[in-house]
Protein backbone atom coordinates (compact mmCIF):
# COMPACT_ATOMS: atom_id res chain seq x y z
CA UNK A 1 0.00 0.00 0.00
CA UNK A 2 2.82 2.30 0.83
CA UNK A 3 4.58 2.19 -2.94
CA UNK A 4 1.05 2.78 -4.21
CA UNK A 5 0.24 5.65 -2.54
CA UNK A 6 3.79 7.07 -2.96
CA UNK A 7 2.77 6.42 -6.86
CA UNK A 8 -0.73 8.87 -6.26
CA UNK A 9 0.68 11.37 -4.14
CA UNK A 10 3.63 11.43 -7.15
CA UNK A 11 0.93 11.68 -9.97
CA UNK A 12 -1.09 13.91 -7.88
CA UNK A 13 2.35 16.19 -7.75
CA UNK A 14 2.96 16.49 -11.35
CA UNK A 15 -0.83 17.32 -12.45
CA UNK A 16 -0.65 19.97 -10.16
CA UNK A 17 2.64 20.93 -10.99
CA UNK A 18 1.53 20.61 -14.89
CA UNK A 19 -1.56 22.39 -13.96
CA UNK A 20 0.09 25.49 -12.44
CA UNK A 21 2.65 25.83 -14.95
CA UNK A 22 -0.18 25.44 -17.40
CA UNK A 23 -2.40 28.11 -15.91
CA UNK A 24 1.07 30.40 -15.50
CA UNK A 25 1.32 30.31 -19.22
CA UNK A 26 -2.67 30.96 -19.58
CA UNK A 27 -1.38 33.56 -17.82
CA UNK A 28 1.03 34.63 -19.79
CA UNK A 29 -0.52 34.19 -23.09
CA UNK A 30 -3.48 36.87 -22.04
CA UNK A 31 -1.41 39.54 -23.25
CA UNK A 32 0.41 37.80 -26.03
CA UNK A 33 -0.51 35.30 -28.86
CA UNK A 34 -0.87 31.68 -27.72
CA UNK A 35 1.51 29.29 -28.48
CA UNK A 36 1.74 27.82 -32.16
CA UNK A 37 0.41 31.74 -33.21
CA UNK A 38 1.61 32.08 -37.29
CA UNK A 39 0.55 35.25 -39.17
CA UNK A 40 1.35 35.85 -42.54
CA UNK A 41 4.52 33.70 -42.16
CA UNK A 42 5.64 35.32 -38.95
CA UNK A 43 5.93 33.56 -35.68
CA UNK A 44 3.79 35.43 -32.94
CA UNK A 45 3.85 33.00 -29.94
CA UNK A 46 4.67 35.13 -26.74
CA UNK A 47 4.05 38.61 -29.06
CA UNK A 48 2.06 41.59 -27.94
CA UNK A 49 0.11 43.22 -30.83
CA UNK A 50 1.88 45.85 -31.03
CA UNK A 51 5.35 43.50 -30.97
CA UNK A 52 3.67 41.41 -33.63
CA UNK A 53 2.75 44.70 -35.78
CA UNK A 54 5.70 45.75 -35.92
CA UNK A 55 7.35 42.69 -37.37
CA UNK A 56 4.60 41.72 -39.67
CA UNK A 57 5.80 45.50 -41.06
CA UNK A 58 9.59 44.47 -41.70
CA UNK A 59 8.09 41.17 -43.51
CA UNK A 60 5.97 43.69 -45.56
CA UNK A 61 7.39 43.82 -48.81
CA UNK A 62 5.89 46.34 -51.09
CA UNK A 63 7.97 48.42 -53.33
CA UNK A 64 6.08 50.57 -55.74
CA UNK A 65 3.44 50.57 -58.41
CA UNK A 66 4.16 50.76 -62.03
CA UNK A 67 1.88 52.86 -64.42
CA UNK A 68 0.80 52.44 -67.97
CA UNK A 69 -0.55 55.10 -69.82
CA UNK A 70 -1.64 55.46 -73.51
CA UNK A 71 1.32 55.01 -76.20
CA UNK A 72 2.77 52.47 -73.58
CA UNK A 73 4.61 55.22 -71.38
CA UNK A 74 5.21 53.65 -68.16
CA UNK A 75 6.03 55.77 -65.07
CA UNK A 76 6.82 54.07 -61.41
CA UNK A 77 5.98 55.28 -57.72
CA UNK A 78 8.23 54.09 -55.29
CA UNK A 79 6.86 53.11 -52.03
CA UNK A 80 9.29 54.80 -50.07
CA UNK A 81 8.54 58.14 -52.39
CA UNK A 82 5.46 58.29 -50.63
CA UNK A 83 5.96 56.93 -47.17
CA UNK A 84 4.40 53.94 -47.31
CA UNK A 85 3.46 51.26 -44.78
CA UNK A 86 0.60 48.95 -43.24
CA UNK A 87 -0.87 48.77 -39.99
CA UNK A 88 -1.93 45.31 -38.83
CA UNK A 89 -2.66 46.71 -35.31
CA UNK A 90 -6.62 46.13 -36.05
CA UNK A 91 -6.49 42.79 -36.87
CA UNK A 92 -3.91 42.13 -34.71
CA UNK A 93 -5.98 43.00 -31.93
CA UNK A 94 -8.89 40.76 -33.09
CA UNK A 95 -6.58 37.85 -33.08
CA UNK A 96 -5.53 38.69 -29.65
CA UNK A 97 -9.35 39.47 -28.21
CA UNK A 98 -10.47 36.42 -30.08
CA UNK A 99 -8.25 34.11 -28.40
CA UNK A 100 -8.51 31.83 -25.24
CA UNK A 101 -5.70 32.13 -23.12
CA UNK A 102 -7.16 29.23 -21.15
CA UNK A 103 -7.20 26.77 -24.24
CA UNK A 104 -3.85 27.97 -25.57
CA UNK A 105 -2.97 24.33 -25.16
CA UNK A 106 -5.51 23.17 -28.08
CA UNK A 107 -2.60 25.11 -30.58
CA UNK A 108 -0.74 21.78 -30.11
CA UNK A 109 -3.18 19.89 -32.26
CA UNK A 110 -4.96 22.65 -34.48
CA UNK A 111 -2.72 24.92 -36.91
CA UNK A 112 -2.89 28.57 -35.84
CA UNK A 113 -1.53 29.86 -39.37
CA UNK A 114 -3.06 33.24 -39.95
CA UNK A 115 -3.00 35.69 -43.32
CA UNK A 116 -4.04 39.18 -43.10
CA UNK A 117 -3.89 42.00 -45.44
CA UNK A 118 -3.06 45.17 -42.89
CA UNK A 119 -4.58 48.52 -43.49
CA UNK A 120 -1.86 50.30 -45.86
CA UNK A 121 -1.18 54.33 -45.60
CA UNK A 122 0.85 56.51 -47.67
CA UNK A 123 1.10 60.20 -47.75
CA UNK A 124 -1.34 61.76 -50.39
CA UNK A 125 0.23 64.86 -50.89
CA UNK A 126 3.63 63.43 -51.56
CA UNK A 127 1.99 60.85 -54.51
CA UNK A 128 0.39 63.67 -55.97
CA UNK A 129 4.06 65.54 -56.03
CA UNK A 130 5.36 62.19 -57.47
CA UNK A 131 2.98 62.07 -59.68
CA UNK A 132 2.78 65.56 -61.10
CA UNK A 133 6.50 65.13 -62.47
CA UNK A 134 4.87 63.08 -65.38
CA UNK A 135 5.79 64.15 -68.57
CA UNK A 136 2.00 63.01 -69.58
CA UNK A 137 0.39 65.99 -67.25
CA UNK A 138 2.45 68.71 -69.25
CA UNK A 139 0.67 71.56 -71.55
CA UNK A 140 0.36 69.65 -74.98
CA UNK A 141 2.93 71.28 -77.42
CA UNK A 142 1.61 69.99 -80.46
CA UNK A 143 -0.44 71.98 -83.27
CA UNK A 144 -4.48 71.18 -83.58
CA UNK A 145 -3.71 71.38 -87.58
CA UNK A 146 -0.33 70.84 -89.29
CA UNK A 147 0.24 72.20 -92.67
CA UNK A 148 2.01 69.59 -94.58
CA UNK A 149 3.34 69.35 -98.46
CA UNK A 150 3.47 66.38 -100.79
CA UNK A 151 3.49 65.23 -104.12
CA UNK A 152 -0.08 66.09 -104.55
CA UNK A 153 0.36 69.72 -102.89
CA UNK A 154 -0.49 71.12 -99.75
CA UNK A 155 -2.73 68.72 -96.71
CA UNK A 156 -3.53 69.48 -93.69
CA UNK A 157 -2.69 66.80 -90.65
CA UNK A 158 -5.52 67.09 -88.23
CA UNK A 159 -4.59 65.51 -84.43
CA UNK A 160 -6.53 64.11 -81.70
CA UNK A 161 -5.05 66.06 -79.07
CA UNK A 162 -5.65 64.38 -75.64
CA UNK A 163 -4.40 65.46 -72.42
CA UNK A 164 -4.07 63.00 -69.58
CA UNK A 165 -6.55 63.61 -66.59
CA UNK A 166 -4.44 63.84 -63.34
CA UNK A 167 -7.67 63.73 -60.94
CA UNK A 168 -8.60 60.48 -62.58
CA UNK A 169 -5.50 58.93 -62.92
CA UNK A 170 -4.66 59.81 -59.53
CA UNK A 171 -7.94 58.21 -58.09
CA UNK A 172 -6.81 55.07 -60.44
CA UNK A 173 -2.96 55.02 -58.67
CA UNK A 174 -4.47 55.81 -55.38
CA UNK A 175 -6.83 52.61 -55.28
CA UNK A 176 -4.31 50.65 -56.72
CA UNK A 177 -1.55 51.06 -54.04
CA UNK A 178 -4.36 50.68 -51.26
CA UNK A 179 -4.89 47.14 -52.47
CA UNK A 180 -1.21 47.02 -53.04
CA UNK A 181 -1.10 46.11 -57.14
CA UNK A 182 2.08 46.42 -58.43
CA UNK A 183 0.53 47.49 -61.95
CA UNK A 184 -2.12 49.85 -63.16
CA UNK A 185 -3.27 50.71 -66.60
CA UNK A 186 -4.64 54.06 -67.60
CA UNK A 187 -4.18 54.02 -71.51
CA UNK A 188 -7.95 54.55 -71.80
CA UNK A 189 -8.27 57.36 -73.80
CA UNK A 190 -12.21 57.73 -73.27
CA UNK A 191 -11.61 57.04 -69.77
CA UNK A 192 -8.24 59.08 -68.19
CA UNK A 193 -8.04 61.63 -71.02
CA UNK A 194 -9.40 64.47 -71.88
CA UNK A 195 -9.97 66.45 -75.36
CA UNK A 196 -7.54 69.38 -76.01
CA UNK A 197 -10.24 72.43 -77.61
CA UNK A 198 -8.33 73.76 -80.90
CA UNK A 199 -6.35 77.24 -80.15
CA UNK A 200 -6.72 80.68 -81.99
CA UNK A 201 -3.65 79.78 -83.67
CA UNK A 202 -5.04 76.19 -84.65
CA UNK A 203 -7.88 77.81 -86.13
CA UNK A 204 -5.84 80.10 -88.49
CA UNK A 205 -3.79 77.11 -89.79
CA UNK A 206 -7.35 75.84 -90.45
CA UNK A 207 -8.59 78.92 -92.39
CA UNK A 208 -5.20 79.29 -94.37
CA UNK A 209 -5.63 75.40 -95.47
CA UNK A 210 -9.03 76.40 -96.58
CA UNK A 211 -7.89 79.23 -98.80
CA UNK A 212 -5.12 76.90 -100.14
CA UNK A 213 -7.07 73.81 -100.98
CA UNK A 214 -9.77 76.39 -102.95
CA UNK A 215 -6.71 77.38 -104.44
CA UNK A 216 -5.46 73.88 -105.20
CA UNK A 217 -8.58 72.74 -106.58
CA UNK A 218 -8.91 75.67 -109.09
CA UNK A 219 -9.63 74.19 -112.57
CA UNK A 220 -7.50 75.87 -114.91
CA UNK A 221 -7.09 73.56 -118.48
CA UNK A 222 -5.85 74.30 -122.30
CA UNK A 223 -7.63 71.87 -124.79
CA UNK A 224 -5.44 70.84 -127.60
CA UNK A 225 -7.80 68.16 -129.94
CA UNK A 226 -7.40 65.09 -127.76
CA UNK A 227 -4.72 66.18 -125.07
CA UNK A 228 -5.64 68.59 -122.07
CA UNK A 229 -2.61 71.13 -120.53
CA UNK A 230 -4.39 70.99 -116.84
CA UNK A 231 -2.80 72.74 -113.34
CA UNK A 232 -2.62 70.22 -110.94
CA UNK A 233 -2.38 70.44 -107.03
CA UNK A 234 0.80 70.00 -107.07
CA UNK A 235 1.15 72.73 -109.62
CA UNK A 236 -0.64 75.70 -107.73
CA UNK A 237 1.43 74.57 -104.30
CA UNK A 238 4.35 75.55 -106.68
CA UNK A 239 3.06 78.28 -107.58
CA UNK A 240 2.42 79.76 -104.51
CA UNK A 241 4.49 82.51 -102.52
CA UNK A 242 6.01 81.12 -99.54
CA UNK A 243 8.92 83.18 -97.63
CA UNK A 244 11.35 81.28 -98.85
CA UNK A 245 10.56 82.90 -102.55
CA UNK A 246 9.96 86.30 -100.55
CA UNK A 247 12.72 88.02 -101.94
CA UNK A 248 13.40 87.02 -105.58
CA UNK A 249 9.15 87.69 -106.03
CA UNK A 250 9.48 90.82 -104.44
CA UNK A 251 12.50 91.77 -106.54
CA UNK A 252 11.30 90.42 -110.23
CA UNK A 253 11.52 92.58 -113.11
CA UNK A 254 9.46 92.58 -116.09
CA UNK A 255 10.53 90.58 -118.95
CA UNK A 256 9.48 90.49 -122.61
CA UNK A 257 10.48 86.70 -122.66
CA UNK A 258 8.06 85.79 -119.63
CA UNK A 259 5.06 88.16 -119.88
CA UNK A 260 4.26 87.06 -116.38
CA UNK A 261 7.58 87.79 -114.79
CA UNK A 262 6.37 90.74 -112.28
CA UNK A 263 2.67 89.93 -111.98
CA UNK A 264 1.11 87.85 -109.44
CA UNK A 265 -2.86 86.54 -109.27
CA UNK A 266 -4.54 87.67 -106.00
CA UNK A 267 -7.95 86.43 -105.74
CA UNK A 268 -9.39 87.56 -109.18
CA UNK A 269 -6.90 89.93 -110.23
CA UNK A 270 -3.43 90.35 -111.77
CA UNK A 271 -0.92 92.84 -109.36
CA UNK A 272 1.85 94.04 -109.45
CA UNK A 273 3.92 93.07 -106.38
CA UNK A 274 1.90 94.54 -103.26
CA UNK A 275 4.30 97.34 -100.64
CA UNK A 276 1.48 96.20 -98.16
CA UNK A 277 2.07 92.06 -97.95
CA UNK A 278 1.08 90.25 -95.18
CA UNK A 279 2.64 86.89 -93.72
CA UNK A 280 0.19 84.01 -92.96
CA UNK A 281 2.70 80.86 -91.34
CA UNK A 282 4.57 80.62 -94.69
CA UNK A 283 2.45 82.15 -96.55
CA UNK A 284 2.95 85.56 -98.56
CA UNK A 285 -0.68 87.20 -99.16
CA UNK A 286 -1.73 90.35 -100.03
CA UNK A 287 -4.11 93.49 -97.61
CA UNK A 288 -6.71 91.49 -98.53
CA UNK A 289 -5.80 88.08 -97.51
CA UNK A 290 -5.40 86.56 -100.86
CA UNK A 291 -2.59 84.29 -101.33
CA UNK A 292 0.09 85.16 -104.13
CA UNK A 293 0.38 83.23 -107.19
CA UNK A 294 3.66 83.88 -109.20
CA UNK A 295 2.12 84.41 -113.23
CA UNK A 296 6.01 83.86 -114.22
CA UNK A 297 5.77 80.12 -112.60
CA UNK A 298 2.40 80.08 -114.20
CA UNK A 299 3.64 81.50 -117.63
CA UNK A 300 6.63 78.73 -117.58
CA UNK A 301 3.60 76.25 -117.05
CA UNK A 302 2.03 76.87 -120.34
CA UNK A 303 4.83 77.10 -122.23
CA UNK A 304 6.15 73.81 -121.13
CA UNK A 305 2.91 71.91 -121.68
CA UNK A 306 2.76 73.83 -125.19
CA UNK A 307 6.44 73.02 -126.20
CA UNK A 308 5.11 69.39 -125.93
CA UNK A 309 3.09 70.18 -128.86
CA UNK A 310 6.24 70.73 -130.86
CA UNK A 311 6.11 68.63 -134.43
CA UNK A 312 9.87 67.56 -133.48
CA UNK A 313 9.11 66.75 -129.66
CA UNK A 314 5.62 64.79 -131.09
CA UNK A 315 8.15 62.83 -133.18
CA UNK A 316 10.55 62.10 -130.84
CA UNK A 317 7.66 60.36 -128.36
CA UNK A 318 6.43 58.73 -131.35
CA UNK A 319 9.64 57.07 -132.08
CA UNK A 320 10.18 55.91 -128.46
CA UNK A 321 6.77 54.71 -127.91
CA UNK A 322 5.70 53.92 -131.47
CA UNK A 323 2.44 55.67 -130.62
CA UNK A 324 0.59 59.43 -129.97
CA UNK A 325 -0.25 62.32 -131.84
CA UNK A 326 1.87 64.43 -134.14
CA UNK A 327 0.92 68.00 -134.45
CA UNK A 328 2.34 69.87 -137.01
CA UNK A 329 1.31 73.74 -137.74
CA UNK A 330 -0.42 75.18 -141.29
CA UNK A 331 2.05 78.44 -141.00
CA UNK A 332 5.42 78.18 -142.70
CA UNK A 333 6.97 79.93 -140.03
CA UNK A 334 5.73 76.37 -138.15
CA UNK A 335 4.06 78.43 -135.47
CA UNK A 336 1.61 76.15 -134.43
CA UNK A 337 -0.25 78.43 -131.19
CA UNK A 338 0.52 81.76 -129.81
CA UNK A 339 2.02 80.81 -126.29
CA UNK A 340 1.27 84.83 -125.22
CA UNK A 341 -2.48 84.10 -125.82
CA UNK A 342 -2.83 81.03 -124.02
CA UNK A 343 -0.97 82.43 -121.54
CA UNK A 344 -3.74 84.97 -120.92
CA UNK A 345 -6.76 82.28 -121.06
CA UNK A 346 -5.07 80.21 -118.80
CA UNK A 347 -4.46 83.21 -116.58
CA UNK A 348 -8.33 84.43 -116.67
CA UNK A 349 -9.04 80.57 -115.64
CA UNK A 350 -7.13 81.59 -112.62
CA UNK A 351 -8.69 84.43 -111.48
CA UNK A 352 -12.14 83.50 -112.35
CA UNK A 353 -12.61 86.24 -115.42
CA UNK A 354 -12.51 83.08 -117.79
CA UNK A 355 -13.99 79.69 -118.74
CA UNK A 356 -12.51 76.96 -116.87
CA UNK A 357 -10.96 75.84 -120.37
CA UNK A 358 -9.96 77.40 -123.03
CA UNK A 359 -9.52 75.82 -126.55
CA UNK A 360 -6.04 75.90 -128.85
CA UNK A 361 -6.71 77.29 -131.93
CA UNK A 362 -4.14 76.18 -134.24
CA UNK A 363 -3.40 78.20 -137.71
CA UNK A 364 -5.37 77.65 -140.80
CA UNK A 365 -3.88 74.20 -142.70
CA UNK A 366 -2.85 72.76 -139.27
CA UNK A 367 -3.39 68.90 -138.71
CA UNK A 368 -3.61 66.26 -136.09
CA UNK A 369 -1.57 63.17 -137.59
CA UNK A 370 -1.76 59.80 -135.66
CA UNK A 371 1.79 58.28 -135.09
CA UNK A 372 0.73 55.05 -136.33
CA UNK A 373 -0.29 56.25 -139.65
CA UNK A 374 3.69 56.94 -140.43
CA UNK A 375 4.47 53.05 -139.64
CA UNK A 376 8.16 52.03 -139.44
CA UNK A 377 8.86 53.34 -142.43
CA UNK A 378 8.64 57.21 -144.10
CA UNK A 379 10.41 60.22 -144.76
CA UNK A 380 9.99 63.38 -142.59
CA UNK A 381 10.83 66.99 -144.08
CA UNK A 382 11.57 69.70 -141.60
CA UNK A 383 11.58 72.53 -143.45
CA UNK A 384 11.98 75.02 -140.37
CA UNK A 385 15.66 73.30 -139.85
CA UNK A 386 15.59 72.27 -144.23
CA UNK A 387 16.35 68.68 -143.06
CA UNK A 388 15.52 65.60 -144.61
CA UNK A 389 15.20 62.53 -142.37
CA UNK A 390 14.33 58.23 -144.11
CA UNK A 391 13.46 55.84 -141.08
CA UNK A 392 13.28 52.56 -141.95
CA UNK A 393 12.32 49.70 -139.08
CA UNK A 394 12.57 52.98 -136.04
CA UNK A 395 15.93 53.45 -137.36
CA UNK A 396 17.74 56.75 -139.38
CA UNK A 397 18.96 55.22 -142.70
CA UNK A 398 19.35 58.80 -144.59
CA UNK A 399 19.66 62.04 -144.06
CA UNK A 400 20.73 65.46 -145.39
CA UNK A 401 20.07 69.28 -145.68
CA UNK A 402 17.70 70.23 -148.51
CA UNK A 403 15.97 73.30 -149.69
CA UNK A 404 12.45 73.96 -150.03
CA UNK A 405 10.18 75.76 -151.75
CA UNK A 406 10.93 80.01 -152.17
CA UNK A 407 8.59 81.39 -148.92
CA UNK A 408 10.25 84.89 -149.96
CA UNK A 409 7.84 84.57 -153.37
CA UNK A 410 4.80 82.80 -151.94
CA UNK A 411 6.17 79.42 -153.03
CA UNK A 412 6.78 78.15 -149.79
CA UNK A 413 6.25 73.57 -149.69
CA UNK A 414 2.82 73.01 -148.57
CA UNK A 415 2.85 70.78 -145.07
CA UNK A 416 0.87 67.45 -144.98
CA UNK A 417 0.88 63.92 -145.03
CA UNK A 418 1.67 62.92 -148.10
CA UNK A 419 2.97 59.05 -149.93
CA UNK A 420 5.30 58.94 -152.59
CA UNK A 421 3.20 58.49 -155.33
CA UNK A 422 5.36 57.58 -158.08
CA UNK A 423 9.35 57.30 -159.08
CA UNK A 424 11.16 58.88 -162.34
CA UNK A 425 14.46 58.51 -163.37
CA UNK A 426 15.78 60.99 -165.67
CA UNK A 427 13.29 63.46 -166.18
CA UNK A 428 12.57 67.20 -167.33
CA UNK A 429 10.63 69.10 -165.10
CA UNK A 430 8.51 71.82 -166.37
CA UNK A 431 7.15 75.10 -165.34
CA UNK A 432 5.37 78.15 -166.63
CA UNK A 433 9.05 79.65 -166.31
CA UNK A 434 11.50 76.82 -166.40
CA UNK A 435 12.71 73.23 -167.37
CA UNK A 436 15.18 71.74 -164.92
CA UNK A 437 16.55 68.11 -165.84
CA UNK A 438 16.91 65.66 -162.98
CA UNK A 439 18.29 61.97 -162.54
CA UNK A 440 16.17 61.11 -159.77
CA UNK A 441 12.73 62.18 -158.54
CA UNK A 442 9.84 60.64 -155.86
CA UNK A 443 6.70 62.50 -156.41
CA UNK A 444 5.06 63.54 -153.32
CA UNK A 445 2.13 65.89 -153.78
CA UNK A 446 1.02 66.65 -156.73
CA UNK A 447 3.74 68.68 -158.78
CA UNK A 448 5.97 68.67 -155.96
CA UNK A 449 8.78 65.74 -155.00
CA UNK A 450 12.10 65.36 -153.80
CA UNK A 451 14.80 65.15 -156.38
CA UNK A 452 18.50 66.53 -156.59
CA UNK A 453 19.18 69.66 -157.98
CA UNK A 454 22.81 69.95 -159.28
CA UNK A 455 22.47 73.50 -160.07
CA UNK A 456 22.89 74.15 -156.41
CA UNK A 457 26.56 74.24 -154.51
CA UNK A 458 24.47 74.42 -151.04
CA UNK A 459 21.70 73.18 -148.92
CA UNK A 460 20.30 74.22 -145.74
CA UNK A 461 20.28 77.04 -143.83
CA UNK A 462 18.12 79.64 -144.96
CA UNK A 463 18.51 79.85 -148.95
CA UNK A 464 14.76 78.39 -148.82
CA UNK A 465 13.59 82.54 -147.97
CA UNK A 466 14.92 84.25 -150.88
CA UNK A 467 16.44 81.66 -152.99
CA UNK A 468 14.23 78.08 -153.02
CA UNK A 469 12.83 76.46 -155.04
CA UNK A 470 9.08 76.16 -157.01
CA UNK A 471 7.74 73.76 -153.73
CA UNK A 472 9.73 71.17 -154.56
CA UNK A 473 12.51 69.32 -152.20
CA UNK A 474 15.67 69.85 -153.72
CA UNK A 475 18.66 67.23 -152.51
CA UNK A 476 22.35 66.56 -153.09
CA UNK A 477 22.70 64.61 -156.29
CA UNK A 478 24.68 61.93 -154.58
CA UNK A 479 22.03 61.48 -151.49
CA UNK A 480 19.18 61.74 -153.89
CA UNK A 481 20.35 58.69 -155.30
CA UNK A 482 20.68 56.63 -152.21
CA UNK A 483 17.12 57.53 -151.34
CA UNK A 484 15.50 57.31 -154.69
CA UNK A 485 17.39 53.34 -154.79
CA UNK A 486 15.68 52.38 -151.32
CA UNK A 487 12.44 54.08 -150.87
CA UNK A 488 9.54 52.55 -152.78
CA UNK A 489 5.74 53.71 -153.95
CA UNK A 490 3.73 54.42 -150.61
CA UNK A 491 6.50 55.64 -148.39
CA UNK A 492 4.70 58.09 -145.92
CA UNK A 493 6.37 61.48 -145.98
CA UNK A 494 5.57 63.83 -143.71
CA UNK A 495 6.08 67.53 -144.44
CA UNK A 496 6.20 70.22 -141.71
CA UNK A 497 8.22 73.48 -140.64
Amino acid sequence: MKKRGILFLILGLSLGTFAVIYLLLGFYYSGSFAYGTWINNVYCTGKTVKEANMELKNNCFYNGVVITAANNECFFVDSESIDFTVDFSDELTNIMDSQNPLIWGRNFFIARDREITGTPSFNENKLREVLSSWSIFEDVDRPYYELKRNDDGYYIEEYTNKKANFEKIYDSVKNSITSKEYEVNVSSLSDYYDDVAATDDDKKVYDLFKKIDSLQKTKASLLVADDKIEASSSDYADWMITLDKLDKARDEEKSEDNPGSGYFIAGDKVIEFPTDYRVEENFITDKDGNILISCSNVFDFVKKGLSNLDTNECIDRFQKDGKGLIYVSGNKNGKLYDENKEYENFINSIDGTGPDESEVVFPNKSLVVDGADLGKEYILVDMGKQHLRYYKNGRICIEYDIVTGNTGLGRGTPVGLYHIYNKRYHTILRGVDYASYVNFWLGVNKGIGIHDATWRSEFGGEIYKHSGSHGCINSPLDLMEKLYNQVEVGVPVLLYY
